[in-house]
């Protein structure tokens, strides 16, 4: 899968780094990030969430992003998350996704295109979720919330179970399943968020198709489009992040081959 580079020459400044203390989960970092960017007219933007894992799976779903990145490491990230907030506390926030493991005790998957709705306290802890992006796009939640209800309700649009099954498939191994990104096959929660903001009028990732998104690609823009948003008359996106896992990969420190 190939992506249209940006022509922007410098990152995003008002996407940057915010530390965190060891004993900050990700909800209470979450809200003091949002507190720090300062969002004019909250009501005029969206959140979005991208989280980055720890176990097989995630790991997973990073390495296959690694070809959308120029040093070819893991992407930070393996889910992406639409926070519901109706203007609250993100204490009270809900997370809007597409999981590859679907709960069993929820609704059925084909009822709802994979769409699963939980608290976002849900992925409070930072052991397990080391890597967190909240990221603030210029359009309406309310305008993103009624696009994803679309989603939920259309699975001839964009069938996101087709989805979970190729990257569940790629995960355990199943028969030398290929990766999903070399058939532009997008991870599904990206995938959601892709066509929702796209439905409401915002393109999330420039010169990617919807069904190829993944967090990888909604990093890359949210980092590097800035340009492309002000010319579309829009704001930048703001966020701030953490990364508190990466994979020790380094090609300067490694051993001489013989």
């Amino acid at each position: 899968m190939q992506q249209i580079r940006s022509k922007s020459t410098e990152a995003n400044a008002y996407l940057s780094e915010l530390k965190r203390p060891e004993e900050e989960d990700n909800v209470k970092w979450a809200s003091r990030a949002l507190k720090d960017m300062k969002l004019h007219k909250r009501n005029d933007w969206s959140l979005i969430a991208l989280i980055g894992g720890i176990d097989v799976l995630s790991f997973r779903s990073r390495v296959a992003q690694s070809h959308l990145r120029n040093d070819m490491l893991p992407s930070y990230w393996s889910d992406a998350l639409f926070l519901r907030t109706g203007a609250n506390a993100l204490s009270a926030a809900t997370a809007i996704n597409v999981p590859l493991l679907q709960p069993a005790n929820g609704v059925f998957a084909s009822e709802t295109n994979g769409v699963v709705e939980q608290p976002f306290a849900r992925f409070a802890d930072a052991t397990n979720w080391p890597n967190i992006a909240l990221i603030a796009l210029p359009i309406s939640e309310e305008k993103v919330e009624q696009k994803i209800t679309d989603f939920s309700q259309n699975r001839g649009a964009l069938d996101a179970l087709e989805h979970i099954v190729r990257w569940l498939a790629f995960a355990w191994g199943v028969n030398a399943a290929p990766n999903p990104i070399h058939e532009r096959t997008g991870l599904p929660s990206a995938c959601m968020l892709e066509a929702a903001f796209g439905g409401a009028g915002l393109d999330l990732t420039p010169g990617l198709e919807t069904r190829a998104s993944c967090p990888e690609a909604i990093w890359t823009a949210a980092r590097h489009w800035h340009d492309y948003y002000v010319t579309m008359g829009k704001k930048s996106p703001i966020g701030r992040f953490v990364v508190g896992n990466t994979y020790e990969i380094d090609d300067r420190k490694a051993l001489p081959r013989p």
